[in-house]
């Protein structure tokens, strides 16, 4: 059961590149160290930059942390997802928060961009790294050192409105394939007046989120087993057709935003959500009083009896080497991340963790009352088959470069294909890395 709990999970692999630490950083991870063996005597103030749900939850972690330990003050500082608040004083090398919070697979491209810009937490860890679900912690290495705390994992499924289905008498058991699924969308959309089947951020960023689903589910890579850079591939292309599929048979409300797809649910205008399973905090916090309505089905596959798993999200916590509380900021995410305490307040918010201990837990086990199941249950038979995604250190360039590709696709109607080969042109250009012939 412990290999399996290892191996359920975000299953994504990295490319390791060489870089070796410089004193300053070794001299941080030192001072760190000593005073980490002081006993559990912590005060001072940390700040902590975290977005949108996980923010929430911290909030309240932060609030249980300073009861346990009064002499200390953390702030929980509201950025968005985009690092447009972080990536500016890591570049500067100074003004960034004690504690960041990263995105998984966005993680390996800031330790190559910013290197010595993150403490070493191995030792701090002494030898309990495999007290993470091991690809999690992959995630957050570099050449055998720990440089941040797994925090939560993202295996999909999808939510949906039981009364919107009931009221088009759609079974959504019988949901087995995305064919089904967008015939079950226009059934349901007839049947109830000014729903849509989903809310998809098309005119913006976002546009990659529901794309980076399904090409997961079909097993598709950014690049070849050489490391190359390539777009243009059969797994690929069906995913994009699927999703313009979805969009032109007209079963797409464009919500830009994050607070733009809240608002579709909040307001009883989306049907079904496709997110991972860290969304069911979002909807129970935002939709408390719609606790009842939401049902959980798994992802449809594209052929009746095909893989429908994948993953999306899932975050880690690092410690900036610029804190001058470095003591305090990893008790801080010690707290939060490998305590049952800590963690009772993450899946409180629907923040599957990725630390194993917590799954002997009576808390991870329980029924959800808002949806009715246990999510972990839930979650935890949609993990056992999720195709490896090499995100790569060049994520972030190879994103807008796929954003470009789907902008021109759905909303220009260009040819797939064509919009896959100038965005692979235009990643290579970004990351400097070549594209496969």
């Amino acid at each position: 059961m412990k290999n399996k709990l290892m191996s359920s999970f975000l299953i994504v692999t990295i490319f390791v590149f060489l870089l070796s630490a410089c004193n300053s950083k070794q001299t941080s991870q030192k001072e760190l160290g000593q005073s980490s063996s002081s006993g559990d005597e912590v005060s001072g103030e940390i700040t902590v930059a975290s977005w949108n749900l996980a923010a929430d939850s911290l909030t309240e972690t932060a609030k249980k942390f300073m009861e346990k330990y009064p002499e200390t003050k953390v702030k929980i500082e509201y950025v968005t997802s985009d690092y447009n608040k972080i990536i500016p004083p890591l570049t500067a090398g100074k003004g960034a928060p004690d504690v960041i919070q990263i995105q998984q697979r966005d993680f390996p491209n800031f330790l190559e961009r910013f290197p010595n810009q993150f403490v070493d937490l191995t030792k701090l860890l002494n030898g309990k790294e495999d007290e993470f679900v091991e690809v999690a912690m992959n995630l957050a290495k570099k050449d055998g050192h720990i440089y941040a705390l797994p925090w939560d994992l993202g295996p999909v499924g999808v939510y949906y409105r039981k009364d919107f289905f009931k009221k088009a008498g759609v079974d959504p058991k019988s949901i087995t394939t995305w064919d089904k699924f967008i015939e079950a969308g226009k059934k349901i959309q007839d049947a109830n007046d000014g729903v849509k089947m989903l809310a998809l951020g098309l005119s913006s960023d976002d546009i990659a989120d529901m794309y980076r689903m399904l090409m997961n589910e079909l097993g598709a890579q950014y690049y070849d087993k050489d490391g190359k850079i390539k777009f243009v591939t059969k797994e690929n292309i069906k995913a994009i057709e699927m999703y313009k599929r979805l969009v032109d048979e007209g079963l797409v409300m464009d919500a830009p935003t994050w607070d733009d797809r809240i608002r579709a649910f909040v307001n009883n205008k989306v049907a079904a959500i496709v997110y991972p399973v860290w969304y069911a905090g979002t909807i129970k916090t935002q939709a408390a009083d719609q606790k009842g309505l939401w049902g959980l089905m798994p992802m449809p596959a594209f052929e009746e009896g095909g893989p429908n798993q994948a993953h999306m999200g899932g975050s880690v916590l690092a410690i900036s080497t610029q804190s001058k509380n470095q003591k305090l900021a990893w008790k801080f995410i010690e707290f939060a991340l490998m305590t049952n305490e800590g963690q009772d307040i993450q899946m409180k918010y629907g923040l599957f963790p990725s630390w194993k201990p917590y799954y002997q837990t009576e808390q991870f086990k329980a029924v959800d009352e808002y949806f009715g199941v246990s999510l972990s249950e839930f979650f935890g038979k949609l993990s056992t088959n999720i195709p490896p995604l090499d995100y790569g250190a060049h994520y972030m360039d190879i994103n807008n470069a796929i954003i470009d590709a789907l902008g021109a696709v759905i909303s220009k109607d260009d040819d797939i294909a064509k919009a896959l080969k100038k965005a692979e042109q235009r990643a290579a250009r970004d990351t400097g890395l070549d594209i496969a012939k």
